[in-house]
């Protein structure tokens, strides 16, 4: 089974509203200083994830393996701009992180199509609804960059993610 297979893809077509956060999270840029935090969310991010490629890496050191290949950007294929990658926290907690990117070459009158790279809840604030905050909260990035669509997807059995899209506005890509 490919990876086309087990993943269901999700449009964001502009112009649309802009996005308005709730404010139950805050976000920081990930600094220099906040990279290393950064890294760790992820690597926990992937422990019992609904994302079958996720959940391949079952050790800590695949994990950290994992995060840093999340972290290190295919600069071939993306472009971004670290400040667009946010920690996400509830009450001073790390709780998330949101790592928008755009495509390379995908750019339509002068606009640039986008994608969140990777996004996440930590295990221990799953089932709360989070998610539905942080990808807000990477659409209004994105849109705030000025793209044309953001084109994402997640696996198929990642309900609450799926959830979160349809929540969020986007629009299942019918190829």
């Amino acid at each position: 089974m490919g990876v086309n297979d087990v993943k269901i893809a999700y449009v964001w077509n502009e112009p649309k509203d802009k996005v308005i956060l709730p404010e139950r999270c805050s976000f920081k840029k990930v600094t220099k200083e906040l990279e290393e935090d950064f890294k760790y969310a992820i690597s926990q991010i992937i422990i019992d994830s609904l994302d079958r490629e996720d959940r391949k890496h079952h050790t800590e050191e695949s994990r950290k393996e994992f995060a840093h290949s999340i972290f290190e950007v295919d600069e071939a294929h993306f472009e971004y701009d670290q400040d667009w990658w946010e920690l996400a926290y509830v009450d001073g907690k790390l709780i998330g992180i949101v790592q928008p990117v755009v495509f390379k070459g995908a750019g339509n009158g002068g606009l640039k199509e986008g994608t969140i790279h990777y996004i996440g809840v930590l295990p221990e604030y799953r089932g709360k609804g989070l998610i539905n905050d942080l990808l807000l909260r990477a659409t209004q990035i994105l849109q705030n960059i000025g793209v044309w669509r953001i084109f994402s997807d997640t696996d198929i059995e990642n309900i609450p993610m799926q959830k979160a899209f349809e929540k969020a506005g986007y629009d299942k890509w019918k190829s």
